[in-house]
């Protein structure tokens, strides 16, 4: 009952979160139209909406979304997968890697061993245990920890 209760948790937490707090509105940072790399690992719940290129690998349930129907999406591993009706992909019982490239593109994970590497701009958010630095021209411009409570940060 734990496990399930978790996983409901776990979805309605994502769909909530890249819904309202990654809208298109505030997608893209206010940096002057740089971009950055973003590196996370840990447990619980990473993701990210914005435009470049995202590499995520782990285990867990996948979210993919490409919101301007230009992106380039690769995954391999396992997991089942279904297309939902909002646009929505959704790998379940996922461990692997994913790829996904494109201008406006939305990529979660909720799970565990969380691999994430993200080029571009746009939004991110953390949820769990685990670290994560922003980089860029070269310079690392924030790192910090995942928390319990999401946040949710810019890739400048």
């Amino acid at each position: 009952m734990k496990h399930k209760t978790f996983f409901l948790f776990s979805v309605v937490l994502v769909m909530t979160l890249l819904g309202a707090a990654l809208a298109p509105q505030t997608v893209y940072a206010r940096s002057g139209g740089g971009n950055g790399t973003l590196t996370a690992s840990g447990d619980g719940l990473a993701g990210i909406r914005g435009n470049g290129t995202v590499t995520v690998s782990g285990n867990g349930i996948l979210w993919i979304k490409d919101h301007a129907g230009d992106a380039s999406i690769q995954v391999s591993g396992s997991g089942v997968r279904r297309e939902l009706p909002n646009g929505w992909i959704r790998y379940t019982g996922f461990q692997g890697q994913a790829v996904v490239s494109g201008s406006a593109v939305t990529v979660a994970l909720s799970g565990y061993s969380i691999e994430l590497q993200a080029s571009g701009s746009g939004k991110f958010v953390l949820r769990g245990n685990g670290t994560y630095s922003v980089e860029k021209d070269g310079e690392i411009v924030v790192s910090g920890v995942w928390t319990e409570e999401a946040q949710v940060l810019n890739i400048p």
